[in-house]
């Protein structure tokens, strides 16, 4: 559902509600099966968007598109637009659309944030090996899946020169059991980390392992805060270091 779904014609709050409700009922058969995202994120979105709308006319849109289920909004992503020329009858009708929306939005809001903090406290992080090398902001995690251990890579960076906003990029790898991934890293093709393939590069790398139940979906749930955690990791560490050298 589009961020401006509140001004497509007809603008009435009957029509709306059945269209919410239609949006709501897909909502809900992916949070039942512990879909996280790009559900939770885009709740988010409608919901900052019509708070938006209320105290300044205006309403959310985005500057790129998704790839990803898991492909983070950031602050910069984010167009505020003019609400179009309506009517008082139509601003009317918005107004009530907005008062109905926000309630049903954040019972579901509150639904996947009580999925995240479980998975959030469910899945955890170990470093395999390098621990301190966490400068290069760049490493492998393996993630156990249905009987596969999956390998991937990932770059923490900013996301344009100078910014204050940094995103976890990851590219699965290969599907391989621990001791093997020297051999499968020699045929990787392309890869996020540049030259992967030399073994004086990837030895030096910080590598983690992802512990979680198996009870998550991979793409939708389970990866997404794998990265996000990895993430933290890499620039809590990093700001840790900081201070201590700072301290002394």
């Amino acid at each position: 559902m589009k961020t401006d779904w509140l001004f497509q014609e007809p603008i009435d709050l009957e029509h709306k509600q059945y269209v919410l409700l239609d949006y709501l009922q897909k909502l809900d058969k992916n949070l039942n099966n512990l879909k996280l995202y790009p559900q939770f994120q885009e709740i988010s979105l409608h919901l900052a968007s019509i708070n938006l709308l209320i105290e300044k006319g205006q309403y959310l849109t985005m500057n790129r598109i998704l790839k990803d289920p898991d492909d983070e909004i950031l602050i910069s992503d984010l167009i505020p637009v003019n609400c179009p020329l309506l009517t008082k009858e139509e601003l009317l009708e918005v107004y009530n659309v907005c008062k109905y929306s926000t309630e049903n939005l954040k019972d579901y809001f509150n639904h996947a944030k009580a999925i995240w903090d479980i998975v959030n406290d469910t899945v955890s992080i170990d470093v395999l090996q390098n621990p301190k090398n966490i400068e290069p902001k760049q490493g492998l995690f393996f993630l156990e899946y249905k009987k596969k251990t999956h390998l991937y890579e990932f770059v923490v960076k900013p996301i344009k020169k100078d910014s204050f906003e940094t995103k976890c990029h990851v590219k699965k790898i290969c599907e391989c059991s621990k001791g093997d991934f020297n051999e499968k890293l020699k045929t990787v093709k392309t890869s996020l980390i540049k030259n992967l393939k030399d073994e004086e590069i990837h030895r030096n790398l910080i590598v983690f392992t992802v512990n979680h139940n198996n009870t998550y979906p991979l793409k939708e749930t389970l990866l997404p805060i794998a990265k996000r955690k990895i993430m933290n990791y890499m620039i809590q560490s990093k700001f840790i270091k900081s201070n201590n050298l700072t301290s002394k």
